[in-house]
């Protein structure tokens, strides 16, 4: 059972990993399905110079939390709808394994 509710679902699209089929062109893997918590977010960075505000940039990011120990990679794609139906397909900017005092893994920490 997962420490934190999982009630959203990514899709993870993963390339051949470098396998070529006889034609030479990249093996496309199915895509898979993994249940999840996903945290959506933004924020506006400024730009400072000289106390000056230069420009300011507003930045996206989604926490995935999945149980256990979960097969993400950095060259995959994650797919997820929130609830105002936008999908959103990024590849993870930073992958963390959560671990319990014991050394077992309890979650993965997927940033996007």
């Amino acid at each position: 059972m997962a420490i934190v509710p999982m009630r959203q679902t990514i899709t993870v699209e993963r390339d051949g990993s470098g396998e070529l089929d006889s034609w030479g062109n990249p093996i496309k893997i199915e895509p898979f399905a993994i249940k999840c918590r996903v945290d959506e977010g933004s924020r506006v960075s400024l730009s400072r110079s000289s106390g000056v505000i230069k420009s300011e940039e507003s930045v996206a990011t989604a926490r995935i939390l999945v149980d256990k120990l979960a097969d993400i990679r950095y060259s995959d794609t994650i797919l997820f709808t929130n609830e105002l139906g936008e999908t959103i397909a990024r590849k993870p900017k930073e992958i963390n394994v959560r671990r319990h005092v014991s050394g077992k893994p309890i979650l993965t920490e997927v940033i996007v």
